[in-house]
């Protein structure tokens, strides 16, 4: 078939032009392809999680003695910085401190911004520390998505337990949980010390604090705290993280100060347990050495004395028996914090009572003792100054028992 030459020319327009549309179309196609992935892949860059630790130093409060730990998630894309805190409870609860005595106080997980969190711990000059973990997305999303299920259900009331279940070992428990496909590892590990060792430097700030929580802490607290048990405490925890790998890489990205305290001036502490105790003591020698005369002051001294030791064996006897915190059972320091001493503060010196007062003096012995080789009492502080005093002063009533006995043989 032959072609016209109009026709010849208009066939190799065609040819050309066809093959051209279709590039143009191709690299259309490619560039809306492009265009739409650059899209979504920017949406998909801005919307990622990052998980940090806050760190909160101790405050002057008794119950910010220790820090606190919480955790902040960010999402840039989102507009996302929340704050979750395990350590919140309602001080409008009611019979509170009834209640935080006998360990069913509820505690519950608390979620605010960030920026309210910070101005709260401004208001009371306390430094925040963040340490930003690397979790990988999937591990985020899943952390971010049990704190959220947990704040909206009734799971998030807990029944805190000071050395193993409070705001920190709750958070060290779902990052352990997001992470347990590739658990963490800590590259170092002190050794282990005891929980009143480890407890002390915090309680140094607040003499009569410690004199009353080493009181009231039992058996448990003298048992050694092995490195992982020592992180319910949330500086322990910051440690611990500043010091543990996964994979052979560091946990924590990166440790930046968010806000920095002014240190508060030094006030010197005067009227301490230790020097109450010692003027106590100094108090009923000088009564004792007064003429006969003056006897009736150093009873009443003595009474009151007795009195307020037997009150407080009263009371740790009531804390052991009712209360859930399985810190303050086994207390034997009720072995010379006896609740007899209320008896023996008002009790007519005869000789009838000499038996029972050599077995509260051996209790004494015994309980001294005990707390002695446990490293918990030690000759110079303030808890053997008060066995010391109990000591001298139930002697000081069995000596008054022979001598009431003597002089009613006389007499007879």
């Amino acid at each position: 078939m032959q072609y016209s030459s109009t026709e010849k020319a208009s066939g190799r327009v065609s040819a050309f032009y066809l093959p051209a549309l279709g590039i143009r179309l191709l690299f259309l196609a490619l560039l809306w392809v492009w265009g739409t992935g650059a899209a979504e892949a920017v949406p998909a860059a801005n919307d990622t999680l990052a998980i940090s630790l806050l760190t909160c130093a101790p405050g002057s409060e008794t119950y910010a003695l220790f820090g606190h730990s919480a955790l902040r998630v960010t999402n840039p894309g989102r507009g996302l910085d929340r704050v979750y805190n395990y350590g919140t409870f309602d001080f409008r609860t009611p019979n509170f401190y009834w209640r935080f005595l006998r360990g069913d106080l509820r505690y519950f997980l608390s979620a605010t911004s960030f920026a309210e969190f910070w101005e709260e711990y401004r208001r009371e000059n306390r430094a925040i520390t963040e340490q930003v973990l690397a979790l990988r997305q999937p591990e985020a999303r899943l952390l971010h998505q049990q704190l959220e299920t947990t704040l909206h259900s009734p799971s998030r009331f807990y029944q805190y337990q000071f050395f193993t279940d409070n705001c920190t070992t709750r958070l060290l428990g779902h990052l352990r949980n997001v992470t347990q496909a590739q658990p963490l590892s800590y590259t170092y590990a002190d050794s282990a010390i005891r929980y009143r060792q480890l407890l002390a430097p915090y309680l140094a700030p607040a003499p009569w604090v410690s004199f009353g929580m080493n009181i009231g802490l039992g058996m448990p607290a003298d048992r050694y705290a092995p490195f992982e048990q020592r992180l319910f405490l949330p500086l322990e925890l910051q440690r611990a993280l500043a010091h543990t790998s996964r994979l052979g890489q560091p946990f924590v990205q990166q440790t930046r100060p968010l806000l920095t305290a002014t240190p508060p001036p030094r006030q010197p502490q005067v009227f301490t347990p230790s020097f109450c105790l010692v003027g106590l003591g100094l108090l009923l020698l000088l009564t004792q050495l007064l003429p006969a005369r003056y006897a009736a002051a150093q009873r009443v001294l003595q009474r009151s004395f007795l009195t307020a030791a037997g009150l407080l064996g009263c009371f740790l006897v009531g804390l052991q028996l009712i209360s859930l915190h399985s810190p303050v059972h086994g207390n034997y320091q009720v072995l010379w914090l006896q609740p007899t001493h209320l008896f023996w503060a008002f009790v007519r010196p005869c000789r009838v009572w000499q038996p029972f007062l050599a077995a509260a003096l051996l209790g004494i012995v015994v309980g001294g003792l005990l707390g002695w080789v446990v490293d918990y009492m030690e000759p110079t502080s303030e808890f053997g100054l008060l066995c010391g005093l109990l000591f001298w002063q139930l002697l000081v009533l069995f000596r008054r028992c022979g001598q009431m006995s003597e002089l009613q043989k006389q007499a007879g």
